[in-house]
C-alpha cells in the first residue's frame, strides 16, 4: 500500500526543512518587498521637496533679475544720485529737511519720585509696582 499523503511523510524532517525554508525564504521576500517601497517612498518625498527647492530659487532669480533690470534703468541711478551724492539737473533746486530731535526731561516731582523708590527696601519697591 502506497500512501503519498501520510503523515509520515508530511512531518518527515525533510518535509519540514523545506517548509521552514520555504517560510523563512517568503518572509525574506516580504521584507525585501516592503523595504524596497519604504525606499522609494523616502526617494520619492525627497525628490518633491528637491522640486519644491528649485521652484523657490527660481522664483527668487527671477525677482533679482527683475530688481537688477530696476536698479539698471537711468531714472533709478538719477533718484539714487540725487539722494547720495546731492546731484541736480539744470534747473532744479536742492531743499535738505533738516529732522528735529525732541528731547523730554523728566520734571522734578518724577524724579523726587524715583529717588524715594531707589531709597526703599526691596519688598516695597515691587509692592509699588504691583499695587501702584
Amino acid at each position: 500500500m502506497n500512501n503519498r499523503g501520510s503523515n509520515s511523510e508530511i512531518y518527515s524532517p525533510r518535509s519540514v526543512i523545506t517548509m521552514v525554508g520555504l517560510f523563512f525564504f517568503l518572509f525574506w521576500l516580504l521584507y525585501s518587498i516592503a523595504s524596497f517601497l519604504h525606499e522609494s517612498r523616502k526617494v520619492q518625498t525627497e525628490i518633491e521637496e528637491i522640486h519644491a527647492t528649485n521652484q523657490k530659487l527660481k522664483n527668487e532669480i527671477e525677482e533679482k533679475k527683475q530688481l537688477l533690470a530696476y536698479l539698471k534703468t537711468p531714472e533709478r541711478l538719477e533718484k539714487e544720485a540725487k539722494m547720495q551724492m546731492g546731484k541736480k539737473l539744470p534747473g532744479e533746486q536742492v531743499i535738505v529737511l533738516v529732522e528735529e530731535k525732541l528731547e523730554i526731561l523728566p520734571t522734578e516731582a518724577a524724579r523726587e519720585e524715583v529717588r524715594k523708590i531707589k531709597e526703599e527696601a526691596n519688598w516695597k519697591k515691587w509692592q509699588y509696582l504691583f499695587l501702584n
